[in-house]
């Protein structure tokens, strides 16, 4: 019998001993306790296996890899174990206010027709907490959506992102396996063909800065832009805006290939 409520986090992970159990604990300390976890663990060769089967808690899951994958490719295997109504997703080295999970399920439940729930978060840098920019709480659309990815402050930043299944489950397929540090960007610009976005200007979540983040590799994520934006070149499917709009992403793009690379 399916619980009420029930939240599933996915939680992926390739030698994440380091943050780890920071990671959980604000997990764990969440005031709505209805929520599994689906920890999959890519291969990794350090303790993470141990650190997290360390944990007694039966809402904890564990999975792991015979080889690494691309996050597009785990992550679609992490979807399909979910029994939650709700999807959320947390990295080892990122964390969450104690009321995340339940905040965000009050606004599902108070706001019909909503699809997908994101919230502010502040940077931690070392041992220091930055604000991350204000945006307004509200409805947003996919203009305004593609927009803020393209000014480097995306209103659907992962650590925050809490998404209905019954929306993922209309698209063709949840991750494109041939992406990594993009297959959120991805997955995001599919969902704002149809999905109601709200952004909640609370602070809910923290992303840490650090030495070996994914998004610090730019050549890679540049070269999986591209591919997104040949991809949905002669997609039928997309609106003749939101062409527009990643048109603007491929100008800016070149700039970053000419500045970073060039």
């Amino acid at each position: 019998m399916k619980l009420k409520n029930l939240v599933s986090i996915i939680m992926t992970c390739h030698n994440g001993q380091r943050f780890l159990n920071e990671a959980v604990d604000s997990l764990i300390k969440q005031t709505h306790e209805n929520w599994e976890l689906i920890f999959y663990n890519n291969y990794s060769s350090d303790r993470s296996k141990n650190i997290i089967l360390k944990y007694n808690d039966k809402r904890i899951r564990y999975f792991e890899t015979d080889k690494i994958l691309s996050l597009g490719d785990i992550r679609n295997r992490s979807i399909l174990k979910v029994k939650g109504d709700y999807i959320c997703f947390l990295d080892v080295d990122d964390l969450w206010e104690n009321n995340k999970i339940e905040k965000q399920l009050s606004l599902f439940q108070s706001l019909k027709n909503l699809d997908v729930v994101s919230s502010n978060y502040r940077i931690l840098s070392g041992k220091k907490f930055v604000d991350n920019k204000f945006k307004v709480e509200k409805k947003y659309s996919q203009k305004e959506i593609i927009v803020s990815y393209i000014n480097g402050s995306p209103i659907t930043s992962w650590l925050t992102l809490m998404i209905k299944k019954n929306s993922i489950k209309k698209l063709p397929y949840s991750f494109d396996k041939k992406l990594h540090i993009s297959s959120d960007f991805d997955l995001i610009i599919r969902l704002s063909n149809f999905a109601n976005f709200y952004f909640i200007n609370s602070y809910l979540c923290t992303y840490r800065l650090h030495n070996k983040n994914e998004s610090k590799n730019k050549k890679r994520e540049l070269s999986e832009l591209i591919y997104i934006f040949a991809k949905f070149k002669n997609n039928s499917n997309i609106s003749r805006h939101f062409y527009h709009k990643l048109f603007l992403i491929k100008v800016k793009i070149k700039y970053y290939l000419f500045k970073f690379i060039i």
